[in-house]
């Protein structure tokens, strides 16, 4: 997970440069004004936390995600491209049997938590034409790099800690609104995302979840 963090840290920079780079290029004739409405065009930078429910068989778990991206002129800032980070690591345990283990009944107790960072760019539509919030609505492609680390026991001897790594791919839907404070808005988020998952330890399974987050957007 270190060179993912690396990629999620180097990502961010990037994005935050070019955000800045663009407010710049922006003069003041170009400003159309902040907040949640985005009226004209507009940096797009956000972070945001929630609950997330798996839909392949692990525990609900935290969320945590960071966006930036950029509110089209078009249509009074009604489209918007970004590219959003987010994190999680959903937990499951339990007990199984495994003939090959004679001496206590076959049966094993195990640990398995999944490590999941995704890359998701995504297009989004915003309905700007309601001044008392911004509801949206979006989808794109999500890269996944997912890390399973598996221990257990049985009868009372340690399972030595296993680990395997891959990468996926599958797609994201995000639906929520956001609520003008300040240079931006309070957000929710109800997100719908899904791929694969094939791991040894999981079996063939899926990496979907549904997420409900909050957050704040700034439009600068």
């Amino acid at each position: 997970m270190r060179t993912q963090l690396i990629i999620i840290a180097s990502t961010i920079a990037l994005l935050t440069a070019s955000s800045a780079s663009a407010a710049e290029d922006q003069g003041p004739n170009d400003a159309s004004g902040g907040g949640s409405g985005g009226k004209g065009d507009s940096v797009l930078l956000g972070a945001k936390v929630g609950g997330l429910v798996p839909l392949g068989g692990l525990s609900p778990f935290v969320t945590f995600g960071v966006e930036a991206g950029y509110v089209f002129p078009w249509m009074n800032g009604a489209f918007a491209g970004a590219l959003y980070v987010d994190y999680t690591a959903p937990k499951q345990s339990g007990s199984s049997k495994d003939g090959r283990i004679g001496d206590v009944g076959g049966s094993y107790d195990w640990n398995t938590t999944e490590k999941e960072l995704a890359f998701m760019p995504v297009f989004l539509y915003r309905f700007t034409a309601i001044d008392s919030f911004t509801p949206y609505a979006g989808i794109g492609p999500r890269i996944y790099l997912l890390e399973s680390t598996v221990d257990g026991s049985a009868g009372g001897a340690t399972i030595s800690e296993t680990t395997e790594q891959n990468t996926e791919f599958g797609f994201g839907i995000p639906v929520g609104a956001e609520i003008p404070a300040g240079p931006g808005g309070f957000l929710a988020e109800l997100l719908f995302h899904y791929g694969g998952l094939d791991h040894q330890a999981t079996g063939d399974t899926n990496s979907g979840a549904l997420s409900l987050s909050l957050g704040y957007r700034l439009l600068l």
